[in-house]
C-alpha cells in the first residue's frame, strides 16, 4: 500500500472514529425516559415468540392485528440494541399503498415512509424516547427503509424486521431473505387475511411459509382472535 492510499484508509478510520465519539457524547447529554417498561409476554404465544427471537435466527410471526406480532419483535430488538447485543436495529415494510412508488410524495424518503411504519415509530419512542430514537437514526443505529431500496443491502450484526409481509411479492421475499449476513436475526411479521396485493402478483408470505420446513434456525407463531392484546 503506497503513503497516499495509507493517508486516506488513517482519514477515513479517524472519520469513522469522530462519528463514534459524537454519537456516544450525544447519547450522554440525553435523558431516557421510557414509556414502556421491560418486555414482558401478556400471552402464551407472545412467551413463545419471545423464547423463538432468543433462540433462533429466523422467526414468522402472522395473525390477526393486535396480538403483538410487531410489538414484540420491536420491543425485544431495542432492548437488545440497548445492552449492545447488536449493532443497528432496521426496519423495512413494502409501501404497496403508493403502489411503491415515492417519488410522487412531498418531503424526504423518511417523511414520505413514516406515515407506512407508524406503528412500529410508536414502539420505538415508547421505548426509548423521541429525541434518543433521532439519534440512534442519525448515526445508523436504526434504520428505517421501504423493502424497494433493501436492494443490494448487506445485513451484518443487525435485528430486522420485515413489516407487513403478507403485501410483499414472492421475489421480494427472495430478495429480502438473501440480505442475511453474518450475526444477523430476522423477523417476518404479517397477516395473509389483509394482503393488499393483486391475486396475479402472488405473495410473498404465503409462498414462503409454504416452501420452509421449520428447523432449528427457523420459527414461527400463529395467533388468532383469542390472542389480541390491544394494551401491548
Amino acid at each position: 500500500m503506497g503513503k497516499a492510499s495509507r493517508r486516506a484508509q488513517q482519514r477515513r478510520e479517524r472519520d469513522v472514529q469522530q462519528r463514534q465519539n459524537d454519537y456516544e457524547a450525544q447519547l450522554e447529554h440525553e435523558q431516557h425516559r421510557p414509556q414502556f417498561g421491560p418486555l414482558v409476554a401478556q400471552t402464551p404465544k407472545q412467551a413463545r415468540l419471545i423464547r423463538l427471537l432468543q433462540e433462533r435466527r429466523l422467526v414468522f410471526a402472522t395473525g390477526c392485528p393486535g396480538s403483538g406480532k410487531s410489538f414484540i419483535p420491536t420491543s425485544y430488538a431495542v432492548e437488545q440494541l440497548l445492552e449492545g447485543k447488536i449493532e443497528r436495529i432496521i426496519v423495512t415494510r413494502p409501501a404497496v399503498g403508493c403502489d411503491e412508488d415515492l417519488g410522487a410524495l412531498p418531503g424526504s424518503e423518511m417523511e414520505k415512509f413514516g406515515g407506512w411504519v407508524e406503528p412500529i415509530m410508536d414502539v420505538l419512542h415508547g421505548k426509548m424516547g423521541r429525541k434518543r430514537v433521532e439519534t440512534f437514526m442519525k448515526y445508523d443505529k436504526i434504520v428505517i427503509r421501504p423493502l424497494m431500496r433493501m436492494r443490494g443491502i448487506t445485513f451484518r450484526n443487525a435485528f430486522v424486521i420485515l413489516d407487513e409481509a403478507q403485501n410483499t411479492t414472492p421475489g421480494q421475499m427472495k430478495m429480502f431473505l438473501t440480505r442475511v449476513g453474518v450475526g444477523t436475526h430476522m423477523v417476518i411479521n404479517g397477516d395473509l387475511e389483509q394482503s393488499d396485493l393483486p391475486a396475479h402478483k402472488g405473495n410473498g408470505l404465503k409462498d414462503i411459509l409454504d416452501r420452509v420446513s421449520m428447523g432449528r434456525n427457523m420459527g414461527w407463531v400463529e395467533f388468532n382472535e383469542d390472542d389480541i392484546v390491544r394494551d401491548s
